[in-house]
């Protein structure tokens, strides 16, 4: 006699409302927590968006991820403005203290430093002088992934006036900052033209060089005589884009004019650069993209991205260290 009995409808029914009744206590438990999460997200946003410092969020590229607001309260300047421009925060720092911000930070992305502050000064949108104390620290997710620095930069004006340790700057250091900021600016105008004349070349290669591959390719599939005259044009082409090789000795002529002494600092510090990293090194320190260096060169733009790498490691960077930043600093 076999003992097993098939389930009714009604036992069916009893296990399927047994599960219902998990899963519901399952779901109010995960809505129970999402709400929780959600008023502590909203809590933390609060205290990050009012804090009195200038709290921010860089990445471990060195750009930045995150700003609070109170940027404005100390600054001048919007969020929105510094992410415009990811410079404006360099701009800002007085130009004695610019190598050391730069180089703190650089070292605290690439933690050769861990729980350091330094002090430094800024200028306001209105110009005012500003001493401020910045603290960073690194942040890791749950798994232990390095996310970037989380820094802090508080006004210590007052501390530093009630110390007296802050004097009125004389005439000739106002003189002098505010000639080393027209400097600054003449050489990012003078860049932007020499970039731009850059840029209109290496699209206009970039573009004969797609012309003359389409034409090679339909070349084949078009009568004798279209052909020939296809194949007439290409020698144009070939012979047009030899005459227009980029005159490398006139755009070093300009360049110098603006950086001087670019290419002798740094063959003294790097004395193992080929021509070729030279003249990487040049185009990269106008902030000249992969692809416009391509262009301008006639190459791909993967061979060029190799030729970054290896630049990167003749000139002993990793990979949180900013290849334009480094070579702005030469």
């Amino acid at each position: 006699m076999n003992n097993n009995t098939t389930p009714t409808s009604e036992d069916r029914i009893q296990e399927l409302e047994k599960q219902l009744s998990v899963l519901r206590e399952k779901y109010f438990f995960l809505e129970t927590e999402n709400k929780a999460i959600s008023e502590e997200k909203e809590k933390y946003q609060l205290i990050s968006d009012y804090a009195q410092d200038w709290e921010f969020w860089i990445y471990p590229k060195g750009d930045f991820k995150w700003l609070s607001p109170s940027c404005n309260d100390l600054t001048g300047y919007t969020v929105n403005e510094f992410f415009n421009d990811p410079n404006l925060f360099f701009k800002i720092i007085y130009p004695d203290d610019e190598s050391q911000i730069r180089q703190f930070l650089r070292d605290s992305i690439s933690f050769m430093q861990i729980g350091q502050s330094i002090e430094f000064r800024l200028l306001t949108r209105t110009k005012q002088l500003r001493w401020c104390e910045l603290n960073s620290k690194g942040v890791f997710d749950r798994m232990g992934s390095y996310l970037g620095q989380r820094g802090s930069i508080r006004d210590i004006t007052r501390l530093k006036s009630a110390l007296g340790q802050i004097r009125e700057m004389s005439d000739k250091q106002v003189w002098e900052m505010k000639t080393k900021q027209k400097y600054k600016d003449e050489i990012a105008g003078k860049d932007r033209e020499l970039v731009t004349s850059l840029i209109q070349i290496a699209q206009k290669n970039e573009m004969v060089l797609y012309l003359r591959k389409n034409l090679s390719v339909i070349r084949n599939t078009l009568p004798a005589p279209i052909q020939k005259k296809v194949t007439d044009m290409l020698l144009k082409i070939d012979e047009h884009q030899r005459r227009q090789v980029f005159n490398w000795e006139d755009f070093k002529f300009h360049f110098e004019k603006v950086h001087q002494g670019f290419f002798t600092r740094l063959k003294d510090k790097y004395p193992g650069l080929t021509p070729k990293d030279q003249r990487l090194c040049a185009y990269i320190n106008l902030g000249l993209s992969t692809k416009d260096i391509a262009g301008l060169v006639n190459i791909t733009p993967e061979s060029t991205e190799i030729g970054r790498i290896r630049l990167r490691k003749k000139l002993g960077l990793s990979r949180l260290n900013n290849l334009f930043e480094f070579l702005q600093e030469i």
